[in-house]
Formats: structure tokens, C-alpha cells, sequence
């Protein structure tokens, strides 16, 4: 993969995890404010999935900013967000398993989830190893393109970049 294409990846899956944690601490802020109504209209929620998801939802937005400035812990953070969500998702096949009521929709929504941050992960992976194979990698990642004649931007100060 090229450097710039990666760094289009990069910045995509940060505004990607950063859209996708507000939406998810949205819509769990609404479940969880909501319970009471949720439990007496029959719905059928898995407690510890829906809280696990309103958290991560805030982590979610931290990651895929770190995604975008391309920080360093960045990648760290995608893995162990994807390690979590595959940990939580096992739990949810227990739950399944053991007769445990569900949405169908919860199951699509955990698999995306899952699918999502084990992709975003492996990009940021790749981004960081892609960087720490050469010793102008940071710079060429930084640029548009590694032919640029220009001047690099300024960084402002930020010094956690991958």
C-alpha cells in the first residue's frame, strides 16, 4: 500500500471511529436513560453489551482521534478496543448460548463493531510498522505524496505522531 493511500486509510478510520462512538454513545445514552420504558415494552437487551457499548463509545471518539493526529498510542488503543469488543461478543455468544434473551439487531450491530476495530486496528498496525521501517516514513506519511518538494507543515507542538 502506498504511503499516501495509507495515510488516506488512517485518517478514514479515525473520522470513521469518531462518528461511529458518537453514534454509539447516542444511542446507549438513549437505551440506558430509556431502560425502564425499554424493559416494559418486552424489548429484549443484553445489560452488560449495552453498557459495555455506551463506554466504548467514548473511547471509540478518543481512538479515532488519536487516528486522525496519528498519535502514537493510537494504534494501541484500536487493538485494545478490538480486543475488548471481541471479548464482549464472546460473552454475548455465552449469553446466546445459554438461552439468554436478544435482539437480532444486537448481534448485527456487535458484529459490525467487531469487524470495524479488528480492520481499524490492523491499518493502524500497519501504519506504525510502515513507519518504523524507514527513517523518512514519518515525513512521507505526513506529505500528500513522497515527491513533494515542499516544505513539511509545521506540527505545532505535537510530538506523538506516528
Amino acid at each position: 500500500m502506498s504511503k499516501h493511500r495509507l495515510n488516506v486509510a488512517i485518517k478514514a478510520s479515525g473520522v470513521a471511529a469518531i462518528l461511529f462512538g458518537i453514534a454509539t454513545v447516542v444511542s446507549g445514552g438513549n437505551a440506558i436513560l430509556g431502560l425502564h420504558r425499554i424493559l416494559e415494552s418486552g424489548e429484549k437487551i443484553v445489560p452488560f453489551v449495552l453498557y459495555f457499548n455506551f463506554l466504548a463509545g467514548f473511547t471509540y471518539i478518543i481512538t479515532g482521534i488519536g487516528l486522525v493526529l496519528r498519535s502514537r498510542w493510537a494504534p494501541a488503543f484500536a487493538v485494545v478496543v478490538a480486543i475488548a469488543t471481541v471479548i464482549v461478543f464472546a460473552g454475548f455468544g455465552v449469553w446466546i448460548l445459554r438461552g439468554g434473551a436478544y435482539e437480532t439487531r444486537t448481534l448485527i450491530a456487535m458484529s459490525l463493531r467487531t469487524a470495524f476495530w479488528c480492520i481499524a486496528s490492523i491499518v493502524a498496525l500497519f501504519a506504525r510498522n510502515a513507519c518504523s521501517t524507514s527513517p523518512d516514513a514519518e515525513t512521507d506519511l505526513r506529505s500528500e505524496s513522497s515527491d513533494s518538494t515542499e516544505k513539511e507543515m509545521p506540527r505545532h507542538g505535537n510530538d506523538n505522531i506516528l
